[in-house]
């Protein structure tokens, strides 16, 4: 059945001057036939006047490094004007993993690797037009906008319940969890499993983005978890995880990553495109911060996954975040940040893991000024006893 697109204006934002005349000579014949209307400008506070002289801009593509307003910047500008017919795309070089995920978990709608490949470009924006289009009619009917909500409220509470109900008791480590989900279905996930060896398997991970696609990865990733994890090492299962999501084909849908295994006094970990992880060590009374990155699962086809052995002592505390909570916004727009996150996990590293998870609580909680997140915010504390 064909479908009668409504055409918005596309906003083209870069500040690399020959891209506008590669642009109107790439769809010179589209542009003459009225399919597409493209608008451009150099940064992000001329795409904001754009924006604001030009309603029927439905589409941003925008660069991330520009001067005087990046392109991260943008997107959040963007989400304010709490317009669900403007779709954004971000445009970033190719490998900028956390450039990425930020601007997915700040609304936006795909991205797309430089050096442009034009032929992608075209599948983007096409996407991203059926995508307004088909939410354009959405927004028509009240009753389907009403089937639309409840069935995210149904999906998030499937979401919740694939969390354990229980910690389990283990005679050398000691540790809590916490799961603040965002007002809509959310990809944040914790798990954790006992091997036959008797050491513990704990994961944390983050689908890109939001809605009924995150939660259907972290279904996903429950079901690789609970059926692989206890049977499985860590390469291996980073291997069979990576490979299952990559052939359900589920597009530009990822899931950031990290497991880690704690036997005796010996920590492994794989980090697959989650925050870095904070190890205090008890010996002189320092934090380390772990950052060794792999692609996140689902990106790759074929990825290597490296893994980071060290030893682990009575008295070292682990902290594992997804993102959320670095990224969590005050009313003067700042980030409460990675360095915020390390000071406040040391001022309370002596006190109990459920101690220190109700501190970050608060801190988070009061840095927000009590406002409800915009993304999940997961955090894991580990002590050795």
């Amino acid at each position: 059945m064909s479908i009668n697109l409504i055409i918005p204006n596309i906003l083209i934002v870069d500040d690399e001057p020959s891209l506008e005349s590669l642009i109107k000579q790439k769809f010179r014949k589209e542009i003459k036939a009225g399919e597409y209307n493209f608008a451009f400008a150099g940064n992000g506070i001329e795409a904001l006047k754009k924006l604001e002289e030009d309603k029927n801009i439905g589409l941003v593509l925008t660069d991330i490094n520009m001067p005087e307003m990046d392109g991260l910047t943008l997107l959040t500008k963007i989400k304010e004007l709490k317009n669900p017919l403007l779709h954004s795309v971000i445009v970033s070089a190719y490998g900028d993993l956390q450039n990425i995920r930020t601007a997915m978990n700040r609304g936006a709608f795909d991205f797309i690797v430089k050096p442009i490949d034009f032929i992608d470009f075209e599948i983007t924006i096409k996407k991203a037009l059926d995508n307004l289009n088909t939410f354009n009619k959405a927004l028509k009917s009240r009753d389907e906008l009403i089937l639309v909500r409840k069935e995210l409220e149904e999906a998030r509470a499937l979401q919740l319940s694939m969390l354990p109900n229980t910690i389990p008791v283990l005679s050398k480590i000691d540790f809590a969890l916490h799961l603040k989900t965002a007002s809509e279905v959310g990809g944040d996930y914790y798990d954790f499993s006992i091997k036959d060896d008797g050491s513990l398997n704990l994961a944390v991970g983050d689908a890109t983005g939001h809605g009924m696609r995150a939660g259907i990865m972290v279904a996903i990733m429950k079901t690789i978890f609970v059926s692989d994890s206890s049977k499985l090492d860590l390469i291996d299962f980073f291997d069979v995880a990576n490979k299952t999501i990559k052939i359900l084909n589920l597009g530009r849908v990822m899931m950031a990553f990290m497991m880690l295994n704690i036997k005796d006094n010996r920590l492994q970990f794989i980090n697959a495109g989650m925050p870095p992880i904070f190890v205090y060590k008890n010996s002189n009374k320092n934090i380390i911060e772990y950052q060794n990155h792999n692609m996140p699962l689902g990106a790759m086809l074929d990825s290597n996954f490296s893994l980071k052995e060290l030893e682990v002592n009575s008295g070292d505390v682990i902290l594992i975040i997804s993102d959320g909570l670095p990224e969590l916004i005050n009313s003067q727009k700042e980030f409460f940040g990675y360095e915020r996150v390390q000071s406040e996990f040391l001022n309370v590293v002596e006190k109990t893991p459920e101690e220190i998870i109700e501190h970050l609580k608060k801190s988070a909680s009061t840095w927000a000024n009590g406002k409800e997140p915009e993304d999940d915010i997961t955090f894991v504390v580990i002590k050795i006893k």
